[in-house]
């Protein structure tokens, strides 16, 4: 089995590569003892073979130990320098001493607590080159990480950063108007924050309790900014230096406690980075939008069968009003046909114009005639009625020609027979 890698930047990465590939090859193995080495191999942690299991320990309420004694630490401080008027004089050199603003024992007390942090950083980027999966390097966050917490930890102790303030100031750099000598260290912490920030966020998402932690450590450093740009607007100005240490000094052991609580979880639950799972942040915006896209669909669908049962009551409208305007035209039309004399034709204006013709005498044949004529055309229409209604074809379908001609003959000579009874009649 070749173990060399083209793509592999680090010794760590190429032996996580070798482990794998052996792991995978394990797998496919039926020996017992060789699937065995290979779990003691990847589990080597959960054996006890790690020294920081004496330091840090199992139970996670154990590591309050580290953090709590820090937390009382700042608290005393910030304690004694609001009571120190009523048990030293303000001339003392222990009332300067206890200062926040004129001693520099919280200096270096913060200075040592993000040094500490630093090095926990490194220690969890250690912890994470054992990870087995990851083969895209995201351990290699923790050294930025490591890095930015010593950069803070010097300007903190050394007070670095107001001596690069003044040097832009001299130099004229740039210039931001009154807000030049704090805006000058503060633009470039608030980069390098933000992206320590995002790299931690990106990292601990698998540990709840070391990702709520920083999630409270930046919240404390954005009040803290924000405290420094808008304190001329709360009241209690005595106290404002007090307010804004309490903020730092809270975002810096907020920042320890959740380094140190996700070594524990790099220790005792996983080195490899969780699954990505979305945020409940996300599900929920996820699920309003998918509920306004619903809401607003059904909106649409019922807007357009509105427009529709519109459509087609305009339809039934202008069909009623056009039917109604045909008969109405249809009734003018025939009122004035019916109103309006007949024009005379030429053939009747020439026989006005012609003198009128004493009428003949009509003889007595001629009114026999006449009054016969009618009789005989009534005569005839029944006659035809009746022959056509007694004499139908249609009872000829189905028979036999024998049968056929014996009805034929019998039609025939009903017909006689009634054409002799017409004469009759007419005589």
């Amino acid at each position: 089995m070749s173990t060399g890698f083209a793509g592999s930047r680090s010794m760590d990465e190429r032996r996580r590569r070798r482990l794998a590939s052996e792991s995978s090859e394990s797998l496919d193995d039926s020996n017992d003892d060789s699937t065995s080495q290979t779990i003691a191999r990847t589990n080597r942690f959960k054996a006890g073979q790690y020294p920081l299991r004496t330091v840090i320990f199992p139970k996670r309420w154990k590591l309050a130990l580290y953090y709590l004694p820090v937390f009382f630490c700042f608290a005393g401080l910030m304690a004694a320098d609001f009571y120190r008027s009523e048990f030293c004089l303000a001339d003392s050199a222990l009332s300067g001493y206890l200062s926040l603003e004129q001693s520099p024992l919280p200096l270096y007390l913060s200075g040592t607590l993000l040094f500490v942090a630093g090095q926990i950083a490194l220690l969890i980027a250690s912890l994470r080159t054992q990870s087995l999966h990851d083969f895209s390097g995201r351990y290699r966050l923790w050294k930025w990480v490591a890095g930015g917490l010593f950069l803070f930890a010097l300007c903190t102790t050394t007070q670095l950063h107001h001596v690069w303030a003044t040097t832009v100031i001299e130099l004229r750099l740039f210039d931001w108007g009154p807000h030049t000598q704090l805006l000058a260290w503060l633009v470039p912490a608030v980069v390098l924050g933000l992206s320590i920030s995002l790299m931690t966020y990106l990292e601990m998402r698998g540990d709840r309790a070391g990702l709520n932690f920083t999630i409270l450590a930046v919240a404390a450093y954005v009040a803290n900014l924000t405290f420094m740009f808008t304190g001329n607007l709360i009241p209690w100005e005595a106290q404002h230096y007090l307010i804004g240490a309490g903020l730092l000094y809270f975002a810096h052991w907020s920042l320890f406690a959740g380094l140190l609580l996700h070594t524990h979880h790099l220790l005792y639950r996983s080195v490899d980075l969780p699954d990505k799972v979305p945020s409940r942040l996300k599900k929920h915006v996820a699920g309003y939008l998918l509920r306004r896209g619903i809401k607003q669909k059904a909106r649409r669908v019922a807007k357009a069968i509105k427009q529709k049962e519109r459509l087609a009551l305009k339809l039934e409208q202008q069909q009623i009003e056009t039917s109604s305007t045909d008969l109405k035209t249809a009734t003018k039309k025939s009122a004035v046909r019916n109103t309006t004399p007949p024009s005379p034709t030429p053939t009747a204006e020439a026989a006005n114009s012609r003198p009128a013709k004493t009428p003949e005498p009509v003889t007595e044949r001629e009114s026999v005639q006449a009054k016969s004529a009618p009789k005989q055309e009534s005569k005839d229409e029944k006659r035809t009625i009746r022959v056509d209604a007694a004499h139908d074809p249609e009872q000829l379908k189905g028979l036999s020609k024998r049968e056929r001609r014996r009805l034929q003959k019998q039609w025939r000579e009903e017909e006689r027979s009634g054409g002799i009874q017409n004469e009759e009649d007419d005589a």
